[in-house]
C-alpha cells in the first residue's frame, strides 16, 4: 500500500496569504533538523524563519509546505 501526498497550498506560488505553511530548521554544524508544527501562512513563516535565523545563527530555517496524506 502506497500513501501519497498532497500540498497543502500552491507550491509554485508563494502569495504572502497562502496558508499550509511550517517553519523547518536545520543545524549548520550538525546532522540534527527539524520543523515546528505551527501552521502559518507564507509571509507569516517567513518572518518567523528570518527572527530565528537572527536569534540563533548556527541553524538556517525556511518556510516548509505542509505536505498531508491525500
Amino acid at each position: 500500500m502506497t500513501i501519497s501526498y498532497v500540498p497543502k497550498a500552491d507550491p509554485l506560488q508563494r502569495r504572502s496569504s497562502d496558508k499550509g505553511y511550517r517553519v523547518a530548521w536545520k543545524h549548520k554544524y550538525g546532522f540534527q533538523k527539524g520543523h515546528f508544527d505551527e501552521e502559518l501562512t507564507y509571509g507569516e513563516a517567513k518572518k518567523k524563519a528570518e527572527e530565528l535565523e537572527a536569534k540563533e545563527p548556527d541553524k538556517t530555517f525556511w518556510p516548509e509546505l505542509i505536505h498531508v496524506p491525500a
